[in-house]
């Protein structure tokens, strides 16, 4: 196999919906949909570790839903997310919606998620269809979604619709988050799609963005999270710090100046 920024791809394959290839390097294991940026990273000594900063951002949901039972993730890819709440939250159960069946096949041979765990199922097909189903025909709820559903040009454009985040915040529990990976670097569209979160969710919404990278994090709840609710919850991130290790009182901090900045933009 070919040598790929200093690594080795060790697996390459191509479907109708592109090309999946697998490098390491050293202890890294990373997806890559044919491109250069890096889709998941996995130690391959700690798998359910959290290496790259924008999916440690993505979980800074746990500072509002610190105990989740149900998750629903839209976009599998190399299983990060999925093998992180496995190992911290033994009596979690998983939802993945996921589009590739071939995503599927190498995130269980490549990426060690398991493939025989009762407390994952895996769905193939659309997100924005799962998740009109779940609202329309089911009274399941989640008490978090986490939205990472990109391919080698950009978010898919079924789970950015106003009809998507609509039936997101219907399939939330009430306490609930729901957090989406955006690209900030693109102003048009990061906008509009926050536009249509903010819609969705009455404009219960934080921002969160990821440090030195293009990408931001929505965050939407069904319930209120004011500035002071955010402070208050400083005690506790010490502790979630310790078990987790995802930088959460950095993304605290960043949480309450985001939040700040916000209101006074709404009210000035």
């Amino acid at each position: 196999m070919r040598l790929y920024y200093g690594g080795l791809v060790i697996h390459q394959s191509q479907s109708d919906d592109g090309v999946i290839e697998v490098v390491d390097l050293d202890d890294m294991r990373s997806m890559h949909f044919g491109s250069h940026p890096r889709q998941s990273s996995m130690s391959l000594a700690t798998p359910h570790t959290l290496e790259l900063t924008y999916t440690q951002s993505m979980m800074a949901c746990l500072l509002l839903n610190p105990e989740p039972e149900r998750v629903l993730v839209v976009g599998l890819g190399g299983g990060s997310l999925v093998k992180f709440i496995l190992h911290h939250f033994p009596h979690c159960h998983i939802d993945v919606i996921e589009y590739r069946e071939d995503v599927v096949k190498v995130a269980h041979g490549y990426f060690k998620v398991p493939s025989d765990e009762p407390r994952l199922t895996i769905h193939l097909g659309d997100g924005y269809l799962f998740t009109q189903d779940r609202f329309f025909q089911s009274d399941t709820n989640y008490d978090l979604i986490l939205v990472d559903a990109y391919d080698h040009t950009g978010m898919a454009a079924s789970v950015g619709v106003q009809a998507f985040f609509d039936a997101c915040a219907g399939i939330l529990s009430p306490d609930g988050v729901m957090s989406v990976n955006l690209w900030g670097s693109d102003n048009a569209l990061f906008g509009q799609t926050m536009s249509r979160i903010n819609q969705s969710f009455d404009g219960r919404t934080m921002i969160l963005p990821v440090e030195n990278k293009g990408n931001v994090i929505g965050l939407a709840m069904n319930k209120l999270v004011t500035n002071a609710a955010l402070k208050k919850l400083k005690p506790q991130v010490e502790l979630q710090e310790l078990k987790f290790n995802i930088n959460l009182p950095r993304a605290l901090h960043d949480l309450i100046r985001q939040n700040r900045s916000l209101i006074s933009r709404l009210f000035s």
